[in-house]
């Protein structure tokens, strides 16, 4: 039978559960214990997958807008404002990954954790990374893993590379309701961070979760400034999980890119607030939600710039079969200029409003391991956003897209 999808990884956020498990499992193996779930120390594991896709935007877009990737070169965007389903009437490998774990033990006293990637999703993940989009594109996550007891309280500690925490959704689209990704997670939160972070269980209902990083995006820090990030889950039972964030600091290139943020030219001071709810209704329904503010104002070269950006998304699954699955998304994301007239997150002028619906039918197969969605997708913006025919704008697109992500 299909597992229930009650919950999303939250892109990291959901491992901390899991993690602080493992840590408690390994611990007590460490004591003698002879726990029949702790994992073996030493234990490697291997798996990964594919994603390709297939779809029309309705509007043609034509000439592809192009994506500069730091350290040279573009990729083309045809469908403006999505994340990783970028391509118009191309079968496309969106992204090919392999995952490999190694728990502490045996010698090494800290777990191996490396996510390597390829395909297009690898080079735009990394299209604002200032060590260089080719030099970082193959290695999403890179971290190490250590467990320890502090005043009887298990603490897991990763140093590395290692995705955010923030946001309802991840960068594998297996891992979301949806195919295609919100507005949100293009533009409102980061991919991924380099430092250490540390997550623990409070009390059984409640997660901590905090971290000390080079900033948004950025494995090379191109301004010698750290943020921080806390986050905190509560899970008071089986049914609901809520999630408080917050993350600050002066970033550059790294979330803003260099049409905003050139290296070494200075620093956008930033927080970002976010609250993400998940309440399993009934066995088959499930309500989720994301709700975003961000801002930021500093001195970047000879100009002055500031702004926020507001994200709120609605969504909702209903399990049809154990092989089946619907699923739609209901989003609206503001990007609002302040002083020098610039949307910090779309580089757009002035105040830009994007909204879209998307509705998704998922069917899988192999028990499983292959995935499969039909989706339809209107979005809509509050100026002439994205790319028609000929080189024209417009402020409405509708795609659809057929996509199968195979795992292994």
């Amino acid at each position: 039978m299909k597992r229930p999808r009650t919950t999303r990884r939250m892109r990291g956020l959901r491992s901390i559960a899991a993690r602080t498990f493992s840590a408690m499992a390994l611990l007590a193996v460490g004591a003698g214990s002879a726990h029949a779930d702790a994992p073996k120390p030493g234990a490697i594991s291997v798996s990964g997958l594919a994603d390709f896709y297939l779809g029309i935007n309705f509007r043609a877009p034509s000439p592809a807008a192009p994506l500069a990737l730091s350290g040279g070169g573009t990729v083309g965007i045809d469908n403006v404002g999505r994340s990783f389903d970028i391509n118009d009437r191309l079968p496309s490998l969106s992204l090919f990954e392999v995952d490999l774990t190694r728990n502490q033990g045996k010698g090494i006293p800290f777990g191996i954790t490396a996510t390597l990637t390829a395909g297009d999703t690898a080079r735009i993940v990394h299209a604002n990374e200032p060590g260089g989009t080719g030099a970082w594109q193959t290695i999403q996550q890179l971290y190490i893993t250590r467990a320890v007891n502090i005043m009887h309280h298990s603490v897991t500690f990763d140093f590395g590379d290692f995705v955010t925490p923030f946001g309802q959704e991840v960068i594998e689209s297996s891992g979301n309701d949806e195919y295609s990704r919100s507005f949100g997670f293009q533009y409102a939160i980061p991919f991924y961070h380099f430092g250490l972070r540390a997550t623990t269980a409070i009390t059984p209902q409640v997660s901590a979760y905090a971290a000390l990083v080079n900033g948004w995006n950025n494995i090379a820090d191109d301004n010698f400034a750290k943020s921080g990030i806390l986050q905190f889950t509560w899970t008071p039972n089986s049914l609901f999980t809520g999630v408080l964030g917050w993350m600050g600091g002066n970033e550059g290139t790294g979330e803003y890119g260099t049409g905003i943020a050139l290296p070494g030219t200075g620093y956008i001071n930033s927080n970002l607030f976010e609250f993400l709810p998940t309440y399993q209704v009934t066995p088959k329904l499930k309500l989720a939600g994301e709700l975003d503010y961000g801002q930021g104002a500093g001195t970047v070269g000879p100009k002055h710039l500031s702004g926020y950006w507001i994200d709120m998304a609605g969504y909702a699954r209903y399990q049809l079969s154990s092989k089946s699955d619907i699923a739609a998304r209901l989003e609206q994301f503001e990007d609002v200029a302040g002083t020098g007239g610039i949307g910090l997150r779309t580089g757009a002028p002035g105040y830009t409003k994007l909204r879209e619906f998307t509705l998704d039918y998922e069917y899988d197969f192999f028990k499983g391991n292959v995935i499969t969605r039909l989706e339809y997708r209107h979005d809509h913006a509050s100026s002439a956003f994205f790319l028609a025919g000929g080189g024209k704008t417009t402020p409405d697109q509708d795609t659809l897209y057929a996509s199968a992500v195979v795992k292994f």
